[in-house]
C-alpha cells in the first residue's frame, strides 16, 4: 500500500512539474518577439477605433403605416378575437338588426359581413371567453338566438 502512494506522489509531481515548465515557455517574452523555434512574430496592438455613424434615410409614411398598424392591434383587428354573431339571413332583415343593435349597445360595434348567400350581423371584438360571455348575457335580453364564435 505504501508503494502505491510514492508511485503516486512521484507521478503528480513530474506532472505538476511539466505543466510549469509549458506554460512557463508559452508565456510572451519581453525581451525579444521570436518563438521557441526561433521564428520571429509581430505582437498585435489593439487600438480604438473612431466610432462609425449611420443615417438611416426612410420615407415619411412608414411611420403613418406603424401608427396604423399599432392602431389595429390594438383593435383586435390581427388577433384571435371573440365576436357574437346576431343573425343569419336577408339583407333587409340584417339592416334592421344591425340598426336595432347600434341603439340597444352602442358600446360595440356592430358590423355586416356577407357570406354567400347570407349576410350576418356580428357585434363586438372581445380578447377573452370570458368577455365575450359577459356580453352574451347582456345580449341575450334582446337577441336570444345570439352565440359566440371565434372569426377564421
Amino acid at each position: 500500500m505504501r508503494m502505491l502512494n510514492i508511485k503516486s506522489l512521484i507521478f503528480s509531481t513530474i506532472f505538476y512539474a511539466t505543466g510549469i515548465f509549458f506554460v512557463a515557455a508559452q508565456s510572451p517574452s519581453n525581451s525579444s518577439d521570436t518563438l521557441l523555434d526561433g521564428s520571429n512574430f509581430t505582437p498585435i496592438t489593439y487600438t480604438k477605433q473612431p466610432e462609425a455613424f449611420v443615417t438611416v434615410n426612410q420615407d415619411p409614411r412608414i411611420k403613418i403605416l406603424l401608427n396604423l398598424k399599432s392602431k389595429m392591434d390594438k383593435e383586435g383587428e390581427f388577433s384571435d378575437r371573440y365576436k357574437i354573431q346576431l343573425y343569419y339571413g336577408n339583407l333587409k332583415q340584417a339592416n334592421e338588426i344591425m340598426t336595432s343593435s347600434k341603439e340597444a349597445f352602442p358600446q360595440w360595434d356592430a358590423t355586416i359581413r356577407w357570406e354567400t348567400p347570407n349576410y350576418k350581423v356580428w357585434i363586438g371584438n372581445y380578447r377573452t371567453r370570458l368577455e365575450a360571455d359577459r356580453a352574451l348575457k347582456e345580449i341575450h335580453t334582446k337577441f336570444p338566438s345570439a352565440f359566440i364564435f371565434k372569426p377564421e
